[in-house]
């Protein structure tokens, strides 16, 4: 049978197994967002020039974004993660604005379109086109107030 102490060990293995393996998911997904947020803020330029644009949109050093890329850094502080979530959902934010503005657009020019052949036939189908896009285009009205 085991004693007691053999089992506390076994126990004190796996929990630093655990804290390890958790330590470095972290690293990983603070990696991950950092890739992300490099590939909307720089995409085109070599790692080296991007690192430093990126770490100036999360908000966070150019040699503490450099560590968390290259998996050098020994620990990740709860801070950076809420940072990089946070860029990553400004990011989120500015293309669903950029997509619903774009869709409000296309809304417009088929209305136009629409206009050009025949405003009196198509007058409801150029009505409903104009307040969809009015409607899209609201959303964003509240956000900067």
């Amino acid at each position: 049978m085991e004693t007691h102490n053999e089992r506390l060990a076994q126990r004190a293995k796996a929990t630093n197994s655990n804290s390890e393996a958790a330590a470095m998911s972290i690293a990983v997904q603070a990696r991950c967002h950092i890739g992300a947020i490099i590939q909307f803020v720089a995409p085109s330029l070599p790692m080296k020039s991007a690192l430093p644009r990126a770490a100036a949109f999360i908000g966070i050093n150019a040699r503490r974004a450099r560590a968390l890329w290259n998996k050098e850094a020994r620990a990740v502080l709860a801070s950076e993660i809420h940072a990089l979530e946070a860029a990553r959902a400004r990011i989120a934010e500015r293309i669903i604005t950029k997509e619903i503005s774009d869709h409000a657009n296309t809304l417009e020019v088929h209305a136009s379109r629409l206009a050009l052949t025949d405003a009196y036939a198509n007058r409801e189908e150029i009505a409903r086109l104009r307040s969809l896009a009015c409607r899209a285009r609201s959303l964003f009205d509240c956000v900067g107030a």
